[in-house]
């Protein structure tokens, strides 16, 4: 199967490449160097930092999350999350997000 998505571009300088399975969302993110998610996402994911790192931040104030290349992670629906890399290179990671099936 061949990964072929829109582009989409959420935050200035974070793009992503998405695509929907089965009323899933696919998509290959990669974050500039010292670029973050502006909004708090409330979208469960399963993740794969394939380079570079991020930090997640959470709205609750719960301590941040900090993963790297070839690191797995989640981030549940809530507390809302918000990544950003605070690196001097782009970070790049795949997720799956919990979307809603089809109806």
């Amino acid at each position: 199967m061949s990964f072929v998505g829109a582009a989409a571009e959420h935050d200035p300088d974070v793009r992503d490449i998405e695509q929907v399975i089965d009323g899933v969302r696919w998509a290959l993110v990669e974050y500039a160097p010292r670029a973050g998610r502006t909004e708090w996402c409330d979208s469960p994911h399963s993740g794969y930092v394939l380079d570079g790192e991020l930090q997640y931040e959470f709205k609750d104030g719960s301590p941040e999350m900090r993963v790297a290349a070839g690191e797995a992670f989640r981030l549940p629906a809530a507390p809302g999350h918000r990544g950003r890399n605070d690196g001097s290179k782009p970070a790049r990671l795949f997720i799956i997000d919990a979307l809603p099936a089809r109806p």
